[in-house]
């Protein structure tokens, strides 16, 4: 089940059934970058590693952000090249095989061992998934289940009272609001869940993205976040767990 990351042609979708046929999703814009996969009928593993090169002067950020793949994913896959600039011609591997979250396969998963979200279409046949960077240490994204109560198209940031403690500790001032535009941390969009102060939004730190970076909300690539904002209905369920595993 591999799909295929053809970017100069800018198909974006292509996917593996569970019985080897291939499907097309379409033609899609260049900022579209979901990995969908069917969902397979035994198993929970989906797509496989690849290999690409890299092209001049790139780094191993940048083609994670180009194949939508988080940097702990990355470098743990490419763990010889870790910060260093990529030769042209470089052989890179991209991890883009995931392993599915246990339990049901419905709304929104989110696995914070691997910093990945999941989410499984209303034709209950496929699944779309994104890197995330999730709550560092002292700040963790809480577990359990929730929904999505809100969403906002160019949120205003509130900073709590707590962060804007923490920036004072280091010599950084927060305003009360951040208004919206290309400075907010909250990107463009942003959905609000069940648990208290926790979003799910943008970013104006790409490179956060696939690590424990943030103060429990949950981040994405500014293009997904996006898609997923118009994809998913106020009201969706999102779980939120915990399970390490080995990858295949």
């Amino acid at each position: 089940m591999m799909l295929n990351v053809l970017n100069n042609l800018n198909l974006k979708r292509f996917f593996f059934s569970s019985l080897g046929s291939i499907f097309f999703l379409g033609l899609y814009h260049p900022d579209t970058f979901a990995l969908t996969y069917k969902i397979p009928r035994s198993g929970n593993v989906i797509g496989e590693y690849e290999e690409t090169t890299a092209g001049s002067a790139v780094s191993l950020t940048e083609l994670a952000q180009q194949h939508d793949i988080g940097m702990y994913e990355m470098a743990r896959a490419n763990p010889h090249l870790y910060r260093k600039r990529l030769e042209h011609n470089t052989s890179v591997i991209i991890p883009s095989q995931f392993t599915l979250p246990s339990g049901p396969k419905k709304g929104i998963v989110l696995n914070l061992a691997d910093m990945r979200i999941f989410y499984y279409h209303p034709d209950e046949t496929t699944v779309s998934t994104y890197p995330v960077g999730v709550g560092r240490s002292g700040w963790s994204t809480p577990r359990g289940t929730t929904n999505i109560i809100s969403k906002e198209k160019n949120p205003a940031w509130h900073p709590p009272e707590s962060i804007r403690r923490e920036a004072a500790r280091s010599g950084k001032k927060l305003p009360l609001v951040v208004p919206a535009g290309p400075h907010n941390p909250l990107g463009h969009y942003a959905m609000h869940l069940g648990f208290s102060g926790i979003l799910i939004h943008g970013t104006t730190q790409p490179t956060s993205i696939g690590r424990y970076s943030s103060h429990g909300c949950i981040r994405l690539y500014n293009p997904d976040i996006k898609e997923l904002f118009y994809m998913v209905p106020i009201g969706t369920v999102v779980r939120v767990v915990y399970e390490p595993h080995e990858h295949e």
